[in-house]
């Protein structure tokens, strides 16, 4: 697999969004970052919520999961 393509293993994803979302909590900003918002960082804690221990981490950086929870 090169860099470019995305993994459809979980572990991949959950590992990318855990990483995407500390970015994100320390004032970081990638690629996707536009003025209104970032649809990586969305999709990062939509990914987390999905998982105990990803909502586990959610709680600790105080990003809410609570509306993906009751879905």
């Amino acid at each position: 697999m090169t860099g470019t393509e995305e993994s459809d293993r979980a572990v991949d994803r959950f590992a990318s969004a855990r990483l995407t979302v500390r970015a994100h909590r320390d004032g970081g900003k990638c690629f996707h970052c536009r003025q209104g918002g970032c649809g990586q960082h969305a999709w990062a804690v939509a990914e987390l919520a999905r998982h105990p221990g990803g909502r586990t981490l959610l709680r600790q950086l105080g990003l809410s999961s609570t509306s993906r929870e009751k879905t």
